[in-house]
């Protein structure tokens, strides 16, 4: 018989209780005679807001010697206050993609023999996970890493999260010509999770706001004008589903959720994780959203063409393994025509976001404070970032 777990904590929780009996399982289907468990809280830089998150460690002994299982474990947060976003909704969104998702890849890549190198890859979950609790493989022991809130990303980096991004909107793609019952019932059901409600209009506010006075002048009238615009228009382009072409869309795709693997200090492998805000829509919001989030002013004016371009062709190439052409699924023309209509986007999502993008070293409260009382004090860092943001809306006329 197994040894009894030990978890590595001051007292015992219903839910260290309800994670046993799970690790127990895990433990049984490892094979493993006897064995201790080491739990460990996991620290985020400020950054986590919908989890708590814990690496679990299982070393012992299994008939064919020692063995050690790594482990990470991502438990819900109930939302106090917070009605914009549902926390069960979001960890449903998880579920499916790491259990019902991962499995459609794995076969559609498998049938079409996709080498590993043009995959597009999904981190390994435990089927004990459920709604409450997601159990995965921890990619940290594999040499994965996230770069910090403040890192200068190399551009390496940015063009593998890039290809790995046009590989997981042409998966979609593939998915709905091969599997179309499947796409219609599982993939064009993934709504929206947002409820953008008062709540959420007064965060907007608060950082439109902010902003505003923080740049002053005819800068600040037109922000103050933007407002409004942006309030509107954002849950526009959210729900939107039938005016461009759609696809899954992980919705917040950003550093912090793109783990990255290293060779002598080169990135050389990407993996994306986090899927809580996953929905049917345009898949340029994830494009969007992703440069302007993790670079400078300085550097899109030296590669967004270059990166756009990348993201294009990288679908190109993944669907030829399908024998499927880009031009039937996705039009350059469509592309170039949705990226110029929707590049405003980028404004809105970074702009609103940086208090999540770029929190306080203390994090933020969100189970028990609502969206429009968490605190925006952007560092100096985080001002010079949304300078940038707004310099190149104004010089591209969206402001």
């Amino acid at each position: 018989m197994a040894d009894k777990i030990h978890f590595h904590t001051n007292g015992r929780t219903d839910f260290d209780l309800v994670l046993e009996n799970h690790l127990e399982n895990i433990t049984k289907k490892e094979g493993y005679i006897y064995y201790e468990i080491v739990k460990r809280n996991f620290n985020t830089d400020g950054g986590n807001f919908l989890g708590v998150l814990l690496e679990i460690d299982v070393k012992g002994k299994t008939t064919d010697g020692e063995k050690e299982t790594n482990l990470f474990v991502k438990k819900e947060i109930p939302f106090e206050k917070i009605t914009v976003l549902d926390s069960k909704v979001m960890f449903r969104k998880e579920l499916f993609v790491y259990i019902d998702l991962a499995k459609v890849v794995t076969h559609l890549q498998d049938s079409a023999k996709v080498p590993d190198e043009d995959r597009f890859k999904i981190a390994k979950a435990y089927p004990e996970s459920n709604e409450e609790i997601l159990i995965f493989e921890n990619l940290a022991k594999k040499g994965f890493k996230t770069y910090g809130k403040f890192d200068i990303l190399p551009l390496k980096y940015i063009e593998l999260a890039i290809k790995e991004l046009g590989k997981f909107h042409g998966i979609s793609f593939v998915i709905e010509q091969r599997m179309p019952e499947f796409y219609e019932n599982k993939i064009k059901t993934q709504k929206s999770p947002f409820n953008f409600n008062d709540d959420w209009k007064g965060l907007m506010e608060k950082i439109f706001l902010y902003t505003a006075n923080l740049l002053g002048g005819e800068t600040k009238r037109r922000i103050e004008d933007y407002l409004p615009i942006a309030i509107k228009k954002y849950p526009m382009y959210d729900n939107d589903q039938t005016s461009v072409r759609c696809c899954l869309s992980h919705v917040d795709y950003h550093f912090a959720n793109i783990l990255v693997k290293e060779n002598d200090g080169e990135p050389v492998e990407v993996i994306t994780i986090d899927y809580q805000l996953l929905d049917y829509g345009c898949p340029l919001r994830d494009l969007l959203f992703f440069i302007y989030s993790a670079t400078s002013k300085d550097f899109r004016g030296e590669h967004m063409v270059h990166l756009k371009d990348l993201y294009f062709e990288t679908i190109t190439r993944y669907l030829k393994y399908f024998d499927m052409d880009i031009e039937d699924v996705y039009p350059r023309k469509d592309f170039e025509k949705v990226y110029k209509e929707w590049k405003d986007y980028g404004l809105i999502r970074t702009l609103y976001t940086s208090i999540f993008l770029f929190p306080p070293d203390s994090g933020l409260d969100v189970s028990k404070l609502s969206l429009s009382e968490l605190p925006y004090e952007p560092s100096p860092e985080v001002q010079e970032r949304v300078r940038g943001w707004i310099e190149e809306f104004l010089e591209d006329g969206y402001l």
